[in-house]
């Protein structure tokens, strides 16, 4: 009963409820943003691109997520985080309209070359980048300043949002991409992105205590955050997580398409992970404060590794690498949350977005990194040989991260930015 007036309350009102209205913005941009990252990558496929040539324009985003990360994280924190959420709807619409060129200048009778399909396909990956490179830190500054104090607690829940939505998208493009065609898909992603944008008009400001008075002091953090002990571990973990979600927007889809998957069923198969992420997100911060970061990091970092390992084994085989990736979503989705979480509690709220900005930048050079080294590794070797490679990677990192840990939080180190709450460790 609660639940359902809680529901009719929103409905009527919900720029009185901030938060609940975040958790609405998160799923539409999580359905927009995956139908991308599925469908750049099958379009690619479906052009006979090698997986080089596919890694480079998976690897494309992170060029922007580097550059434009900071200063997404400065405006944030001056200009308030709206304008910021807008503007990655917008670009995000932008890239959908980009990808179409292709096959809408196909249908008027211009046959593009295929090095002039990649360098549109890697267009529409900056515009993608853009969106991408801002967004979260924006949106989990906004939901952690919702409801201060429950960051583990509402950043969980606000992924779970996105990932559902993601799993959506997931399944619906795949097919609506092999059924109606690519230029359908991209045209109904930016339609989605275009509903994102009139969402966000309707989140209603925050005050903000301690407010930087120019765009520059809102910088002024940075290069302390960057190199800062307390925000190691979080550094560690956003650059692993990343580098697992570089190769399942790339070379875990050209994976399942090798062994015989079609275009819908690999986005089904895909949507599987998020399934996986929901589960754990919205529970994560009960996980969190049951077992600590410590060994929710290592646990996450062990794990995806290993599972990895096994889809890639047992990739020819009916039931179990599906089974594998529903579980690889648990694992990611550990990693996913706990990094901004860290951040967060790391943070005064007044410099909040920079700080998760300065994570993110970590995350943002593992999606250079991964794709086009895995994307190599694999076109020199094999897919499966690059998964495995990946997955003793994981696997060794995660058990050096107690190292990373302790390091990070040595009784003299103190919070980066002021008097944020530590999480604990048991």
């Amino acid at each position: 009963m609660h639940l359902v007036l809680g529901f009719a309350g929103f409905v009527q009102h919900p720029r009185q409820q901030p938060t609940n209205l975040a958790f609405f913005n998160g799923f539409m941009y999580g359905l927009s943003m995956t139908a991308m990252t599925l469908l750049i990558p099958l379009y690619a496929i479906s052009q006979g691109f090698r997986l080089s040539e596919q890694g480079i324009i998976i690897a494309a985003p992170a060029a922007f997520m580097i550059v434009a990360r900071l200063p997404g994280g400065a405006i944030s924190d001056r200009f308030g985080e709206r304008i910021v959420i807008w503007f990655s709807f917008g670009t995000l619409l932008i890239a959908a309209l980009v990808a179409m060129l292709p096959e809408l200048l196909a249908g008027s009778g211009t046959q593009l070359k295929a090095h002039q399909i990649i360098w549109l396909l890697i267009v529409s990956q900056l515009f993608s980048g853009a969106s991408r490179s801002v967004y979260w830190s924006a949106a989990q500054s906004y939901i952690s300043r919702s409801a201060e104090g429950q960051a583990g607690k509402v950043m969980g829940r606000q992924l779970a949002f996105e990932s559902g939505a993601g799993i959506l998208g997931a399944v619906s493009i795949g097919f609506i991409a092999e059924i109606a065609g690519f230029p359908f898909a991209f045209g109904f992603t930016a339609a989605i992105c275009a509903i994102g944008v009139t969402v966000t008009t309707s989140l209603p400001s925050l005050p903000r205590k301690n407010q930087v008075r120019s765009f520059m002091a809102s910088f002024a953090p940075a290069k302390t955050m960057l190199f800062s002990r307390s925000l190691a571990f979080a550094h560690l973990v956003a650059f692993i997580a990343a580098s697992y979600a570089g190769l399942m927007g790339g070379l875990f889809i050209a994976f399942f398409r090798d062994v015989g998957y079609s275009e819908g069923a690999t986005g089904a198969v895909r949507s599987l992970n998020a399934i996986g992420v929901v589960t754990v997100a919205y529970f994560f911060g009960i996980l969190l404060a049951r077992i600590g970061p410590r060994w929710v990091g290592l646990l996450g970092m062990l794990a995806t590794g290993v599972v990895s390992i096994g889809v890639a084994a047992t990739g020819d085989l009916p039931v179990i690498p599906v089974a594998l990736m529903a579980l690889s979503g648990v694992t990611f989705g550990t990693l996913r949350t706990l990094y901004p979480a860290l951040a967060a509690e790391k943070s005064a709220p007044h410099q909040r977005a920079m700080a998760l900005s300065v994570v993110s930048l970590y995350w943002a050079f593992a999606m250079l990194l991964s794709p086009l080294f895995f994307g190599y590794v694999a076109d020199g070797t094999s897919i499966r040989t690059a998964m495995y490679i990946f997955g003793g990677f994981s696997i060794t990192v995660g058990l050096l991260s107690p190292l990373v840990f302790a390091i990070g939080n040595a009784p003299e180190n103190e919070a980066v930015t002021g008097p944020a709450a530590e999480p604990s460790e048991r």
